[in-house]
């Protein structure tokens, strides 16, 4: 696997912080992975923009300030990373509204109850993940940044602030390159 950055994404929430992904690529960044994913379906005029902003919503404003990274959110485990947006539970109505059929997933994979690294994701379009065309690749990948990230904490390459809202590199600074 080639090397990637974690930069923050969404930090301006009281409850928790968002990171994502971004390849190296000729020792300059690529496009954040997350960004990847808004960029192309929350834009005016593609079929499922509403549907993107509503998963938009979800993470920045239920999980980002309302009720943090908790379990109700990440039901959807797939190996290490996880899948946005959970399956509906009548206990959480932001949750709920979503329904059964969300056709968006966007894979993640929760560090803590304040820290959240969101990757790349797509349509679902069949029963399972992995058997949906656009999701297959990322799902791969997804579980790939995982695995290196949870590596990397538990070597002390990667730490969480003191405050517990921030990763950090081993020496102190926010800039992480894995």
């Amino acid at each position: 696997m080639n090397t990637f950055v974690i930069g923050i994404w969404y930090d301006e929430g009281r409850l928790c912080t968002f990171y994502t992904v971004s390849w190296v690529l000729d020792n300059d960044p690529a496009l954040p992975e997350t960004d990847r994913f808004f960029d192309k379906y929350a834009v005016p005029g593609h079929p499922l923009e509403e549907k993107a902003m509503q998963l938009f919503r979800l993470i920045t404003e239920s999980i980002g300030n309302r009720y943090g990274a908790v379990d109700d959110f990440f039901d959807r485990l797939v190996n290490k990373a996880q899948e946005l947006p959970p399956k509906p539970k009548r206990w959480v109505e932001e949750i709920k509204d979503l329904g059964i059929n969300f056709p968006l997933r966007l894979f993640c994979y929760r560090i803590t109850e304040q820290i959240v690294v969101l990757f790349n994701g797509g349509i679902k379009e069949s029963t399972t993940t992995q058997e949906s065309k656009d999701l297959s690749m990322k799902f791969y990948e997804a579980q790939t940044f995982a695995k290196k990230i949870e590596e990397a904490l538990q070597a002390g390459l990667i730490e969480i602030s003191k405050d517990k809202r921030y990763l950090q590199n081993f020496d102190g600074t926010p800039h992480i390159i894995l």
